[in-house]
């Protein structure tokens, strides 16, 4: 048995390495015996007790909770040693054996903890960083780490720490075996007629890039009769982003096109409703909703620049447009929309690709770096 200590900033709401983690706990193998370590308390941390496994809470100070991968706090990085002082000792309470950070604050907290504990540290990479926190990021993993995942191979290479293994996000493939009716999916959804949806689907938040799809939807509207659909709602961020969205709504004049969907329990009726799913996103570090999508036989469309890029064979799964270019974006809307085969026939081959991304798969390529390092 391998005594694994998993570390994640997040309790509450779980966001795509959160989902990545959930999922390696439910399919991990019997020789590795985790338990996860959580900053904070809430709906994600009974989710990992309901899988049976432990969770300890360490309580970070409000300057490291706050800081932001766009805001670091040179304050926070004063707070880091007594916590990491802490968490070293709960390590060792636990006879851990392997630590394993899975987002920025966790890596920052758990790589000097793991140091101090004399165990190794992989360090699993989800986000895109640069300036002051690429810099101390890559300080922490030369000083700390063993080993390095990234979620996609652009996260890799703009850590650009060498020899990093790339492990794509997993998902529950046999919960996309059967989709919602299409027409009460639609009809639940707010979509009354057949005309074709275009969606974006995830958290609200500046990054995301939703006020370009409303400029690309503006562009798309003009050619084409469509409908889209903004699916979610800031949850870590970006609550004061949500009534510029509107603003831009009116101004571009899309108020009869564009819906504001918030999150719903079951994400499959959303793609069970919709004909293409976007991702807009600048730098998308991977893209969880390309790979459901894809699951779901939705094609996707994304910028060249994005993680998601790597889940889509342009053309085939999907389509792949040049970074920023809102333009050939729309263009690549409008393609699908005026060829409902060729959305289709894409649709029917991203599902047919979509075994690469099975949760048990990736929870086995994941053990084995755990196994080597361990080792």
């Amino acid at each position: 048995m391998i005594r694994v200590a998993f570390v994640d900033q997040i309790g509450r709401a779980p966001g795509g390495a959160e989902q990545t983690l959930a999922a390696f706990l439910r399919h991990a193998p019997t020789d590795i015996e985790p338990i996860v370590v959580l900053f904070e308390d809430g709906g994600f941390a009974d989710r990992v007790r309901a899988l049976g496994v432990p969770v300890e809470i360490i309580t970070i100070p409000y300057s490291i909770g706050s800081a932001t991968r766009e805001r670091p706090q040179l304050s926070a990085a004063f707070q880091i040693p007594p916590v990491a002082f802490a968490l070293a000792r709960t390590l060792r309470r636990r006879s851990v054996e392997l630590v394993y950070t899975n987002t920025m604050k966790a890596h920052f907290v758990g790589a000097p903890a793991a140091r101090l504990a004399g165990i190794p540290c992989i360090m699993h990479f989800h986000d895109i960083v640069a300036g002051v926190g690429l810099r101390a990021l890559r300080s922490v993993a030369k000083f700390g780490t063993r080993e390095r995942i990234a979620c996609s191979q652009a996260v890799a290479d703009a850590i650009g720490l060498g020899k990093t293994t790339v492990i794509y996000a997993p998902i529950e493939l046999e919960d996309y075996a059967a989709l919602p009716d299409r027409e009460d999916a639609r009809r639940g959804l707010g979509f009354p007629d057949a005309t074709p949806v275009v969606a974006i689907i995830g958290r609200i938040n500046r990054w995301k890039g939703h006020e370009r799809f409303l400029r690309i939807a503006a562009r798309v509207s003009a050619e084409v009769p469509s409908r889209f659909a903004i699916v979610g709602a800031p949850v870590f961020r970006g609550a004061d982003f949500v009534p510029e969205l509107h603003k831009l709504v009116d101004e571009l004049e899309l108020t009869s096109c564009v819906s504001f969907i918030p999150w719903v329990d079951d994400v499959r009726t959303v793609y069970a409703a919709i004909d293409v799913n976007v991702n807009c996103s600048f730098r998308e570090p991977f893209g969880r909703t390309s790979v459901e999508a894809a699951a779901a036989g939705v094609p996707t469309i994304c910028f060249d620049d994005s993680g998601a890029a790597e889940t889509i064979v342009h053309g085939v799964t999907g389509l792949v447009v040049p970074a920023g270019d809102e333009r050939s974006f729309a263009e690549a809307i409008i393609h699908y929309l005026r060829d409902a085969a060729r959305r289709r026939a894409n649709g029917t081959a991203a599902r047919r690709a979509s075994f690469r991304f099975d949760a048990k798969l990736i929870a086995a390529e994941t053990a084995d770096v755990i196994r080597r390092v361990a080792a």
